[in-house]
């Protein structure tokens, strides 16, 4: 194996560890911890349980809100199984013998694509739920929505 092929090899391991991460921090983080306190623990909390328990959220509220997080719910499942599915074509792909840096460059796209879209429909929703918060419901799920990312 040459040097710039292990480079290479290096450098697409490194990104898809990098970029893994970060969809992990935005969705798992974002999406399914709950509070400070809870934060580090690995019991897999509710949002929606997590919003009725902080935000007071009204019955009304309930309403609008419920059919946006099922449509998410199906929109992230659907997007983790395409990450999945990228990472298992980067895999195969760099251990193919007859790799070439086009075919890696190819998977890592599909790999980076995928985590990206995961990261941007994440934020989408969060968004799209804040129009039906009060003012100080939306401020605080910001703001924790804020304290997710940057906790680390």
């Amino acid at each position: 194996m040459n040097s710039r092929l292990k480079w290479l090899l290096l450098s697409t391991l490194c990104s898809a560890i990098l970029a893994g991460g970060t969809a992990w921090v935005v969705t798992d983080w974002t999406l399914h911890r709950h509070g400070e306190g809870h934060a580090h623990d690995h019991v897999k909390p509710d949002l929606h349980a997590w919003m009725h328990e902080h935000l007071s959220i009204t019955p009304e509220q309930h309403g609008k809100l419920e059919p946006l997080e099922e449509a998410f719910e199906k929109t992230r499942i659907k997007l983790q199984e395409e990450i999945r599915l990228a990472d298992l074509e980067l895999a195969k792909t760099i251990r193919d013998p007859k790799m070439t840096p086009a075919a890696m460059d190819a998977a890592l796209e599909r790999l980076n694509e995928a985590q990206g879209a995961l990261q941007r429909a994440t934020l989408e929703h969060f968004f799209e739920m804040k129009r039906y918060l009060r003012p100080a419901q939306a401020n605080k799920l910001l703001e924790w929505t804020h304290d997710s990312l940057t906790r680390h």
